[in-house]
């Protein structure tokens, strides 16, 4: 069965190669869509050279301070977290 163009997404750049790594995953997996499925149909996607358009990840980088001082930093965890367990961090002055 083909895939018609309404079941491919719109981020898709190619979609004769997203066909045939969609049609790879379901000869592979038993049960699709799955969340393996559909990892393994990106990446072969992705493999073949297939490109999505939209914005790229975001880029993580320092945080610069202006100057030094102590810094809340961000407890680990779910929940909410008491104020005298959160850990405070001195950032070193510029």
């Amino acid at each position: 069965m083909a895939i018609s163009r309404s079941q491919i997404p719109e981020s898709v750049k190619n979609p004769s190669l997203y066909r045939k790594a969609k049609s790879k995953a379901k000869a592979k997996f038993d049960v699709y869509p799955s969340a393996y499925a559909n990892a393994y149909m990106v990446t072969e996607y992705k493999k073949m050279g297939g490109e999505y358009e939209g914005s790229k990840k975001a880029k993580g980088g320092a945080v610069n301070f202006v100057k030094g001082g102590t810094v809340m930093a961000q407890g680990r965890g779910c929940g909410a977290m008491m104020e005298s367990k959160r850990r405070k961090t001195k950032m070193p002055r510029s």
